[in-house]
């Protein structure tokens, strides 16, 4: 009797399925592990750089605080024991120092030791409320003002007697030398977090007369942090030494305590095991003297990987912050686990189909991760104009999006569409390292771009005519540079061009001259411009080739900008 033909096929079948398994589960397992290391690399890059636009964040954020205490009170100025008898010139230096940012809500007032007391708020452009009292005993009477000049008129009398001497950003100025943070505390009617940023002021015999303060609110960080791309399971947040939260990406820094109060929430108890464990784990690495960065893994209270960036942020007024970006490690792969799920089993399925398919799929996506993975490596040396040769619409290619994405955001001026700060240093690392063998690096120019009359223009025109002006310059500029030029947007109205390949003197002088040539002519994107009225800005460029005029980055530029000083043009502000 003939053996069934069952049998012979389940021989051969049996194999083949155990054949497709087999291969399915490699290339699934290579692809799981070169991924993961890519992903792993990619998002620490990544989380760093984010934990550093935090820090650049709060940098912008409390920065302007000083320069309105200079403006309301320069250093060296002293002060009289009356202010009743320099209410004029108190009155101007506090409208110039609320004018700095331009915003609403701005305050910056002074208070001295006879208990007077004035203060002026920006309620608008040409609006502010100021606030005075010229006798210790009497309260504090608020006045309309419609301009630096205008007369003051009364509204309204605080009920509430105001005595600035009893204040604690009073007594934490007069025993400082310097500028000085009282602690984050909760502004009720507002609220919102603040601190105040105080200096004290001397009398003409050099003696302790007064202080003078201003408040930065947490609101804008707070909406910034929120604001940032986090993927599932990821958080950033700041917090001081002793948990307190500044901002976060996922919950409020304020909340409502046991007695109907708001309270501020701490990083220790709030409620989010993740940032519980972040904390208490990395206090110690922030003891002081401890790294100033870092991105340790830390384990989670189930035992779990966090990967983790943080930034200490301090300046010489005392602020003590860190900033924290975090993700669990499951989440950082989550995608790519459900992926080779997903492959293996339609391999499994699917028998020899499986088997052409999924060559296919693991081949392209093989070639996609390497691709991928050639692009982080090169970004991360410096080549931030490497091309991302993944064309997916999986997870895959979301990555790569996204990475393309948040590059853009790292390395671009929002406003200019031209290079930031970051992508220049960037670019002149890779630029001034050594190739593979040893080579020297291959010369190139650096331009230093100053507009020359850009203050005036935003002074008459406005910010948006200014923002315009600075969106036109470096339109002209990128059309006049070749495509392996790189045009960046140092700040303000400074620009910097990256010219590879140029070696001589004769050449950067010929680049400087076309581009103060290209900016020569009237701006045409300007609003509201009287009708037969052109308006110029010009520029004055400095040149340094390397590694004639410099071996870095910070040499090359503090060259190249002390020849744009010898360019400027008289009278030009610099």
């Amino acid at each position: 009797m003939p053996a069934p033909r069952s049998s012979l096929k389940l021989s051969l079948v049996l194999p083949f399925i155990a054949l497709i398994a087999l291969l399915t589960g490699t290339l699934g397992v290579l692809w799981y592990w070169t991924g993961s290391r890519t992903v792993s690399t990619l998002s620490q890059q990544l989380m760093t750089e984010m934990a550093s636009r935090i820090s650049q964040a709060v940098d912008q954020h409390v920065q302007g605080s000083g320069a309105m205490l200079e403006a309301a009170f320069p250093e060296g100025l002293p002060a009289g024991p009356d202010i009743a008898k320099d209410l004029p010139a108190l009155r101007e230096r506090l409208w110039i120092a609320t004018s700095l940012s331009g915003q609403a809500g701005d305050y910056a007032y002074y208070g001295n030791l006879a208990g007077q007391g004035i203060g002026l708020k920006r309620l608008g452009r040409d609006l502010g409320e100021l606030r005075l009292k010229t006798r210790a005993e009497d309260h504090r009477r608020y006045y309309r003002v419609d301009g630096i000049a205008a007369r003051p008129v009364a509204q309204a009398l605080e009920a509430a007697p105001f005595d600035p001497r009893t204040r604690p950003w009073f007594e934490r100025a007069r025993a400082a030398k310097g500028h000085v943070w009282t602690p984050v505390y909760i502004d009720f009617n507002a609220r919102d977090l603040v601190m105040t940023r105080a200096r004290r002021v001397l009398s003409p015999a050099g003696e302790f007369e007064g202080v003078v303060a201003t408040d930065v609110f947490m609101h804008a960080l707070q909406q910034f942090v929120a604001g940032l791309h986090m993927v599932t399971g990821g958080r950033a947040f700041i917090f001081e030494p002793d948990g307190a939260l500044i901002a976060a990406s996922d919950m409020p820094n304020i909340r409502e305590g046991r007695d109907g109060k708001p309270e501020r929430v701490n990083a220790a108890n709030c409620g989010d095991p993740l940032v519980e464990a972040i904390h208490a784990q990395l206090g110690p690495l922030l003891q002081p003297g401890g790294p100033a960065a870092g991105a340790p893994q830390l384990i989670d209270a189930h035992g779990k990987a966090v990967q983790i960036a943080y930034r200490h942020i301090v300046d010489n007024a005392g602020l003590d912050w860190i900033a924290v970006v975090a993700l669990p490690h499951d989440d950082m792969l989550a995608g790519m686990r459900r992926h080779v799920v997903l492959v293996a089993a339609l391999g499994l399925l699917a028998l020899g189909l499986a088997l052409a398919l999924g060559l296919r799929v693991f081949g392209g996506v093989a070639d996609d991760m390497r691709s991928l993975t050639h692009a982080v490596r090169r970004i991360g040396q410096g080549e931030i104009d490497t091309p991302i040769e993944v064309r997916r619409n999986d997870e895959i290619g979301e990555l790569a999006r996204n990475f393309h994405q948040m590059r853009h955001s790292l390395f671009t001026d929002a406003l200019t569409g031209s290079a930031n700060r970051s992508a220049l240093q960037h670019t002149l690392a890779a630029l001034t390292r050594p190739g593979p063998q040893g080579q020297a690096p291959a010369p190139f120019a650096l331009l230093f771009i100053d507009l020359n009359r850009f203050k005036p223009l935003n002074d008459r025109f406005g910010h948006d005519n200014g923002d315009r002006a600075l969106a036109e310059v470096a339109q002209r500029l990128r059309a006049q540079l070749r495509a392996s030029d790189l045009l960046v947007r140092l700040g303000g109205d400074e620009f910097v061009a990256v010219l590879p390949g140029i070696d001589s003197d004769a050449q950067a002088q010929a680049a400087r001259r076309h581009i103060e040539t290209t900016l020569a002519p009237p701006l045409t994107t300007l609003h509201d411009v009287p009708e037969g009225e052109t308006v110029t800005v010009g520029a004055a460029v400095g040149q340094a080739l390397y590694p004639r005029d410099g071996q870095d980055a910070e040499t090359l530029l503090k060259h190249a900008d002390q020849d744009m000083y010898r360019h400027k043009e008289p009278g030009a502000p610099r």
